[in-house]
């Protein structure tokens, strides 16, 4: 009897082991699950981060250009130039549409605006500017719908 007794105790024995270290397994790659999870959720954060203060700066440069830029003015070029570098940036961030749409933005209608700005003492049409005005306020107003995509939390708001 003895002698079956030792198979079966070690046998008992091995199965064991097994449950327990297939049990400490899971529980380990659970927690390294939950982890990915949570390095995962905290890239997004910080890209959202990102992504949405190129986004103010935006918003902050078009109303800055139309109520009070002035290309002549030393401290509004350095203001308007730091606008300028922040956008450049948008690249890192953001696919290629929107970065296309922010160099438009920048070099179509910020810089026809202050153009117009800085000749209108030199005889320009004031028409020109506030055309630019206009379209530069317009733009300022798509914002929102054209940065929805990428600015939305799509996990909290259940909007796809």
């Amino acid at each position: 009897m003895s002698a079956i007794l030792g198979p079966i105790a070690t046998l008992a024995a091995a199965v064991a082991a097994s449950f327990i270290t297939w049990r400490f397994a899971s529980q380990q790659a659970r927690a390294a699950n939950q982890q990915a999870d949570t390095a995962l959720d905290q890239l997004r954060y910080n890209l959202f981060e990102k992504r949405y203060a190129i986004y103010s700066t935006a918003k902050e440069m078009i109303k800055y250009i139309v109520n009070q830029g002035n290309a002549n003015d030393v401290d509004a070029s350095f203001r308007i130039a730091q606008y300028f570098n922040a956008l450049d940036e948008a690249r890192f961030f953001f696919p290629d549409d929107i970065c296309q749409w922010l160099h438009t933005l920048r070099h179509d209608h910020c810089e026809k605006l202050l153009v117009a700005r800085a000749t209108g003492a030199a005889g320009a049409a004031p028409g020109e500017m506030w055309s630019q005005m206009n379209r530069l306020v317009e733009l300022l107003g798509e914002m929102p719908s054209r940065f929805e995509k990428e600015l939305q939390f799509p996990q909290l708001t259940r909007r796809p």
